[in-house]
């Protein structure tokens, strides 16, 4: 069992193996780290070699479920450590368990299935970087756009949400955030309301939004009958624009594999796909 003394380690590790595997840069920040090797009841392992921690692993109890998560150093795979850790995880578990990626490998695919575990999410993580062009993007003929404001009243937060569930309701999956329940999960010290956007028709009715935080492109989105519109793309663009006025030279976002016009959308305006975050559980 790894003591809290050893999740400055465990970053570490984690940090090689991002550099290697690519994915998201928070995966390699202390809070996001730290809310998967600790808290209460986690089980934490690891394996040494001459005195340095090169691979670790953890198990959190969750509502009904345990949420497992490893790394192991790059420069020591092929050795059976990963199975080691995941088979070890797997035993102290007490109930149902998740295995969580950040950034999916072929061979860590190969372990997870090895064991009778099937995926159940995965989402493509895409990067902008500063050598990247955006193209000029015109707003589509009927759209006018609103920023976020400062004071978030109850007027432009319904609409905002409007716009919300109008884009993603009919989505696989849907969580069907409350108003207070979304805006709770976006809002953060790292949220860019200048970045974020919201599209009306002429009506004045939400048709389409852009939400946005530090160096990431949270969600964004158009109800059904503004899709294939341009508006899509004209709210992204403008979001990665103002993101990248606000300093951000890098900017990532998510899209779900089962989302493959979002994919095409963003490879479109240059963006790259450089990870792949999953989630496999037993059927």
């Amino acid at each position: 069992m790894l003591p809290d003394s050893e999740l400055g380690a465990v970053l570490e590790v984690v940090r090689r193996c991002l550099a290697v595997d690519g994915g998201l840069p928070v995966a390699g920040e202390p809070f996001f780290v730290d809310r998967r090797y600790a808290g209460p009841g986690t089980v934490r392992i690891g394996a040494y070699e001459d005195g340095r921690l090169v691979a670790c692993g953890a198990a959190r109890p969750r509502a009904g479920h345990w949420s497992l998560v490893g790394a192991v150093d790059p420069d020591l795979r092929g050795r059976g450590l990963g199975g080691e850790l995941l088979d070890r995880l797997m035993t102290a578990a007490e109930t149902v368990v998740q295995v969580e990626t950040e950034a999916l490998t072929p061979a860590a695919e190969e372990l997870f299935r090895s064991r009778g575990l099937r995926q159940v999410f995965a989402e493509d993580v895409f990067r902008l970087g500063p050598e990247v062009s955006l193209p000029a993007v015109g707003w589509p003929a009927g759209a006018r756009i609103e920023e976020w404001p400062e004071e978030w009243g109850d007027g432009t937060a319904d609409a905002f949400h409007a716009a919300y569930r109008g884009s993603f309701a009919d989505r696989p999956g849907f969580p069907g955030r409350t108003r207070s329940q979304w805006a709770a999960w976006l809002v953060d010290d790292g949220f860019r309301p200048g970045a974020s956007l919201l599209a009306r028709d002429a009506d004045g009715t939400p048709v389409g939004f852009v939400v946005c935080a530090e160096g990431f492109l949270v969600q964004v989105g158009a109800v059904p009958a503004w899709r294939r519109r341009g508006l899509g793309r004209a709210l992204a663009v403008a979001a990665l624009e103002r993101l990248r006025a606000a300093g951000d030279a890098e900017v990532f976002l998510d899209v779900n594999v089962d989302n493959p016009a979002s994919a095409a959308l963003f490879r479109g305006l240059g963006l790259t796909r450089v990870a792949r975050r999953a989630r496999f559980a037993r059927p």
